[in-house]
């Protein structure tokens, strides 16, 4: 699946440039997924304007793995990347959108590595809790510590010594940047898994997440005043004799907060409130967005491509209707 974030056009043309992009890649619906995020967004797809593109390469610059695309109003495309502008023919198109090859299976009998580090480990967890499929081992400097099963919601201790949760959830918080994820089949999981004792998946990591300090990318978005809204309640157990955490859920059910409201607003502790909105977002209880509109006003002058690309895109929405 590629994440993309159109900027500068309405909503009608951008449904009709995806809609291409799919067309020319030979791809399902789902495989081209609208974003409003930039961090998170795998191709960023500019309406090639002086303006926009001097504002997308100072925003693409600082993002080097997410791609950039212009594209004029016949919605025609060229890297925009290259030093030279060459329009993207369909052939080219096709290559870059469609999903590479399975390589072949490792003979040891492991799976590919899905992801190394914090910020991948929190993607690929939230995305397969969601998902709610496949096999995974979980391992620090090629220790194995833990097998996944997210279609079961379970987890596997391999270390016993560890498989207290909470000592267990600590080793991986204070290790988490340090962790790698292997894709499992669901026989070699049964293998490795054999008869040994199953835990639920969830409060492990959501103890995990409470104990953790690697969060770099997720403060800096807190920081940026995001609002963080609860998708649903999150797993009883996780809330066990957490009385606050009980609000707090109740507050974000009803109403996306900052980190600084729910403090404010319930009297709350900021640094337990930050670990509670850590801990939801990684199990995928929760979302977080960062207003596109800053509270205070820009300066009047020399403003950055960052606040720019944000104006630009926010009137060509205001015209057209809401993000659809």
């Amino acid at each position: 699946m590629t994440r993309v974030l159109v900027v500068g056009s309405d909503t009608r043309e951008e449904r009709a440039l995806l809609g291409r992009l799919l067309q020319v890649a030979g791809l399902p619906p789902e495989a081209l997924q609208r974003c409003a995020d930039l961090d998170q967004c795998d191709l960023l797809l500019v309406r090639d304007t002086p303006a926009l593109r001097s504002a997308a390469m100072h925003m693409a610059s600082k993002r080097p793995a997410m791609r950039l695309w212009m594209h004029d109003d016949a919605g025609v495309v060229h890297d925009g990347r290259s030093s030279s502008p060459c329009h993207l023919d369909d052939a080219q198109i096709q290559r870059a959108l469609a999903p590479s090859p399975p390589p072949p299976a490792p003979d040891n009998g492991e799976g590919l590595f899905l992801a190394n580090g914090a910020k991948q480990m929190t993607r690929l967890l939230r995305q397969r809790l969601q998902e709610r499929t496949g096999y995974a081992l979980l391992s620090v400097r090629s220790e194995p510590l833990l097998l996944i099963d997210f279609e079961h919601d379970l987890a596997v201790p391999l270390n016993a010594g560890a498989s207290a949760g909470s000592n267990l959830a600590r080793q991986l918080g204070d290790l988490f940047d340090l962790l790698t994820l292997q894709e499992l089949s669901a026989q070699r999981f049964q293998t490795l898994a054999g008869s040994m004792s199953r835990q639920p998946l969830r409060p492990l990591l959501w103890q995990m997440a409470q104990h953790s300090d690697n969060w770099t990318d997720f403060e800096r978005r807190l920081q940026q005043h995001a609002q963080v809204s609860l998708l649903r309640w999150p797993d009883f157990r996780v809330l066990a004799h957490q009385h606050d955490g009980f609000r707090l859920c109740s507050l974000l059910l009803k109403k996306p907060c900052s980190l600084h409201e729910c403090t404010r607003l319930l009297e709350l502790d900021i640094d337990a409130t930050r670990a509670f909105m850590r801990s939801a977002y990684l199990c995928g209880y929760a979302e977080v967005k960062v207003p596109e509109v800053a509270s205070a006003p820009p300066p009047p002058t020399r403003q950055g491509a960052s606040a720019l690309l944000a104006r630009m895109w926010r009137s060509v929405r205001n015209r057209t209707g809401s993000f659809a």
